[in-house]
């Protein structure tokens, strides 16, 4: 660790991004300039977990510091309680102001434009479409903005009429929403940036409607599909993947043009061209920063809630425990600490008490993830021992998403998925990296499955999990 600790804390992070969108994580043909710079100078986590591969669990568990059966946040629209601490909350003993903008997902839903948790001094929102009372609360930020410019709503949403995410994604450059969210946070750099802070941006995109000024960057030509998505899901693959897949085949979805190979595509280079628009806007924080000479001071961090599958196993979306949903980029940039590539798996229940160790603030005993720093000054020590879990608590979403929970451990090159109404999966992610064959039949298997099942419940009673997982031997 740096003989100096860092002031500061800028925490990025993004709505559903993969890490193969950013060019530093192996990926030549996306334009990402900034974010590869910042991760030539950061420790990058080759293997980033989400906790539960949907919004707000994912976001709670950032924030806290616990896994989403511990802080409640078990799917999206539920409020964090109140007497669970947040990391703006627990940095206080280190004196930090605290700004936040974007999309907070963790309020109730009668006051979810008010500032939270400790975020009274900065505060700028950008989503309406949660709000139960426009009369009572008014709008976000980014709708006053463009009205502003000149704008006009037009979408009726309960009391009141909001820019919708449709529409907003359609808009100039200049006007985006993330075009906004960075403005305002060089705003809060030129207003805060002579005393300690922490700021949040939360960025949605590239969150679908997958729609940016820079649809047409990519050409969908040029876009990969991967290997699974022309094939047939394993039969012992879960009920849950073969419901999604078998909605997708027959329906489509409404962010494709159209559910074939050439619209799998076009949609995955507008993607493509929402993590440039991320890029840009990132970009422009991260040059102010280092302008206002606050770079040598701040930790910066970047991630990402969750993924995105993207094709695989003909896919969208998030939900499923496979790595194209759990995987997320993690780039932290660390006053002190050259960069290094970590190859060791880790979570983002990791993040909280990572920080509160890099500014010196102390770390509670009820945070249930463990502090990164032994990893970003030591790097790799004992990869395959590293353990990661994640959680499925359901329901979400269309009525494919079932109300099966699911409990995953990754350990080594193993990843033993199971669902409380008896579905396993167990993959070799060495040889079988698409998860495309379900090892779980493999009798000369059965000490993984075994070791890996016992783990699993290891950390269920260590973590107050009450949830009842089936022996995968039928033991």
């Amino acid at each position: 660790m740096a003989s100096k600790r860092p002031k500061n804390i800028l925490f990025i992070w993004t709505d559903q991004q993969r890490p193969d969108t950013i060019g530093a994580y192996g990926n030549p043909q996306v334009h990402t300039p900034h974010l590869d710079r910042l991760a030539a100078q950061s420790i990058l986590f080759e293997q980033a977990y989400c906790s539960q591969p949907v919004c707000a669990p994912a976001r709670a568990t950032a924030l806290t510091g616990l896994y989403p059966h511990t802080h409640g946040v078990l799917t999206n629209g539920i409020p964090l309680d109140p007497t669970i601490p947040v990391i703006s909350e627990l940095v206080r003993p280190a004196n930090l102001l605290c700004g936040h903008i974007g999309m907070w997902h963790l309020a109730h839903k009668a006051q979810p434009l008010r500032a939270q948790r400790g975020f009274d001094q900065f505060w700028v929102t950008t989503e309406d479409q949660y709000t139960e009372s426009h009369l009572a609360e008014g709008y976000s930020s980014y709708h006053d903005f463009l009205v502003s410019q000149g704008y006009t709503p037009s979408n009726p949403h309960r009391d009141g009429t909001i820019f919708s995410r449709a529409e907003t994604t359609r808009l100039p450059e200049a006007v985006t929403k993330p075009a906004f969210q960075a403005s305002e946070a060089v705003r809060f750099l030129e207003m805060h940036g002579n005393q300690p802070f922490f700021l949040i941006l939360g960025i949605h995109e590239p969150h679908p409607p997958c729609f940016s000024p820079f649809d047409d960057l990519y050409r969908p030509a040029d876009m990969t599909l991967p290997e699974s998505w022309y094939l047939p899901i394993d039969p012992n693959a879960t009920q849950h993947c073969h419901k999604v897949r078998e909605l997708y085949e027959q329906e489509g979805f409404k962010t494709l043009q159209s559910n074939d190979e050439w619209g799998w595509k076009e949609a995955q280079a507008r993607y493509w061209g929402l993590c440039t628009l991320v890029d840009r806007s990132v970009g422009k924080v991260l040059q102010r920063l280092h302008e206002l000479e606050l770079a040598d001071d701040t930790i910066v961090i970047y991630t990402a809630d969750h993924g995105h599958m993207m094709g695989e196993h003909r896919l969208w979306s998030k939900g499923l425990p496979y790595e194209p949903s759990v995987n997320v980029p993690l780039l932290l940039k660390v006053p002190g600490l050259g960069p290094r590539r970590v190859t060791t798996p880790v979570s983002l229940v990791d993040l909280t008490p990572t920080l509160l160790e890099l500014i010196g603030a102390p770390i509670p005993n009820h945070i249930q993830g463990a502090s990164l720093v032994p990893l970003l000054t030591a790097g790799d020590t004992a990869p395959d021992a590293a353990q990661i879990f994640i959680e499925w608590n359901g329901p979400w979403g269309t009525s494919v998403y079932s109300d099966v929970a699911v409990r995953t451990i990754r350990r080594g090159r193993w990843k033993l998925n199971i669902s409380t109404n008896g579905d396993c999966e167990l993959y070799d992610l060495g040889s079988d990296p698409e998860e495309m064959r379900n090892a779980i039949m493999d009798s000369h298997r059965d000490h993984i499955t075994r070791m890996l099942f016992n783990r699993l419940r290891d950390w269920q009673r260590n973590t107050d999990d009450f949830v009842e997982l089936p022996d995968p031997l039928g033991q």
